[in-house]
């Protein structure tokens, strides 16, 4: 063998054990960090993220099996078996996952999102915003969301309108987050959202007590815990009156401009048609008070009109909509309290609870 085969191998042999060292290094210090408390991430998820070979990365992970960090079982995740107490070093981050991108969301929601972030900012604290569908879509969501939590640096997720199987799976884990919205029924995680029940069943009787005995409610097919929520209360509250010769309806529609429009023009078609509309969604509302126009029907001799949610654009059509009102500074604190709690398993202690919002009249009822 030659002397200069001799330095070549020489030369490669502390490059390969150095990178096996430096990326054993960085594991043990993000484990005593805290950011991995049960379980290490994927092999494949790891690789992606640094930049390194399996080979390398099992070398290390072997390395760190000896010194009793971690459990490697074939077949099985890799087990943290010592982590550092959980505490927040410097600002936090904060991420809100959303399905859909900031043009898109809801006024009410830009407001209470943007004193959030007033808020976070004054304590030290960053809040950024990742969107993406893929969790929101899928029943097992799992597969879109592991990655993106396992690769992110965030220490707290703030959830926008999360489907039920996303709160399972979160409350599965120990991430801390903090839901924007009704958790659905045997979900544990800490949430805040407006009280639809209360409102809905309100609304009911505050129709009634105004002289309407045929009622419907117009709401996108059942999705996100606040519409259930608001069914339940329309239900409760037809209820109520039932001996008051009181009828009540719910018409699902997909979201579209299409569907609700057609959902529209069936109910006024009807010959005991209803006299009053409540309707989930402010873009929604604006869509029926336009249909309802186009036909000739007068807001409100002819149908009442009543939003369960608020925006600020519905005082800029004529007639004006009633409609319930939640501060969105008041909410973004709730939210807020819930981000900062400390906490030991991942989630904060307890819940913001539920926001009652307040009834604004409006002409068109």
């Amino acid at each position: 063998m030659s002397a200069s085969s001799d330095r070549a191998s020489i030369d490669l042999s502390p490059r390969r054990y150095s990178l096996v060292m430096e990326t054993a290094k960085v594991l043990r210090e993000t484990i005593n960090q805290g950011k991995w408390r049960e379980f290490l991430p994927g092999e494949r998820v790891l690789c992606d993220l640094w930049q390194i070979s399996r080979p390398t990365l099992r070398a290390a992970m072997q390395m760190l099996q000896k010194e009793g960090l971690i459990e490697i079982t074939q077949g099985c995740r890799t087990k943290v078996l010592m982590t550092a107490p959980e505490q927040v070093k410097g600002p936090m981050s904060v991420c809100l996952l959303s399905p859909e991108p900031l043009e898109m969301m809801p006024p009410f929601v830009m407001l209470w999102l943007d004193e959030l972030r007033r808020q976070l900012a004054a304590a030290g604290n960053l809040l950024h915003v990742q969107v993406g569908k893929a969790g929101f879509s899928s029943e097992q969501p799992e597969h879109a969301l592991r990655p993106l939590i396992e690769s992110a640096s965030s220490t707290v997720w703030v959830l926008y309108q999360s489907t039920e199987a996303m709160q399972r799976w979160f409350a599965a884990q120990s991430v801390r987050c903090v839901v924007v919205g009704s958790v659905f029924e045997g979900v544990k995680l800490p949430s805040v959202d407006k009280d639809y029940r209360a409102a809905c069943r309100h609304a009911v009787g505050l129709l009634v007590a105004r002289g309407h005995r045929r009622l419907a409610m117009l709401i996108q097919q059942q999705r996100f815990g606040g519409d259930w929520e608001s069914e339940a209360g329309f239900e409760e509250g037809l209820a109520a009156l039932r001996q008051n010769t009181v009828q009540g309806r719910i018409v699902h529609h997909d979201g579209s401009l299409e569907q609700i429009e057609r959902a529209v023009q069936r109910l006024i078609r009807q010959v005991n048609r209803p006299t009053a509309l409540l309707v989930a969604r402010s873009a929604h509302a604006l869509t029926v008070l336009t249909v309802l126009l186009g036909h000739g029907i007068r807001i409100p001799q002819d149908m009442a009109l009543l939003c369960r949610d608020d925006d600020a654009f519905l005082d800029h059509v004529v007639p004006r909509m009633a409609r319930y009102t939640v501060s969105p500074g008041g909410f973004a604190k709730r939210i807020f309290r819930l981000v900062m709690q400390p906490t030991s398993d991942g989630h904060a202690t307890k819940s913001g609870g539920q926001v009652m919002p307040n009834f604004a009249s409006r002409e068109s009822l």
